[in-house]
């Protein structure tokens, strides 16, 4: 569907990466303006706001390029679920992510409260990146505290619960 661009919200900490490549804004706005088309952008619609989660080089190319409206992908949910939507793009397709982009996605998912819950692993994947990283940014910002909440999300074989690792390496009581 076609949104006007100023009806979109790009203020919700939405933006997983650190910072828009000028130049490939720049790129995008002259395509545009010569009638190149783009793949929609993606946002979530919470009933009253359009949260952009993923395209903000096609947002800003396109507003630069003097346009009014955009195509956009327009799913249901809210600012919250747009966030850890725009922590998975750009994995695999789009402008290549830098090293900080890679960080502040994960940064986000860490520090986000459906997310934050997750496993290294499980954010990992998410977000495209390697466990390790995930693991190095949580020990970061947990100021050296590597273990995470006790009551967490896991997802296996398709089914999701919550785990209690409160026990787990502990020894039974003789």
């Amino acid at each position: 569907m076609l949104l006007n661009l100023r009806s979109i919200r790009i203020d919700g900490g939405t933006q997983s990466r650190a910072e828009l490549n000028h130049a490939t804004v720049d790129e995008y706005s002259e395509a545009m303006a010569e009638g190149d088309t783009f793949p929609p952008i993606v946002v979530f619609f919470d009933g009253s706001s359009y949260w952009l989660a993923d395209g903000f080089h096609r947002y800003f190319g396109a507003d630069h390029a003097g346009m009014t409206e955009i195509q956009a992908e327009v799913l249901h949910g809210t600012q919250q679920d747009a966030q850890l939507f725009s922590f998975s793009v750009n994995a695999a397709h789009g402008l290549r992510r830098t090293n900080a982009d890679k960080r502040k996605a994960v940064m986000g998912a860490l520090q986000h409260p459906v997310s934050g819950q997750w496993s290294d692993r499980q954010i990992a994947k998410h977000c495209g990146v390697h466990h390790e990283l995930v693991g190095k940014v949580r020990v970061e910002l947990s100021g050296g505290n590597r273990q995470i909440s006790q009551e967490r999300t896991v997802t296996r074989n398709g089914t999701t619960y919550t785990q209690n690792t409160s026990n787990i390496g502990k020894k039974p009581p003789p």
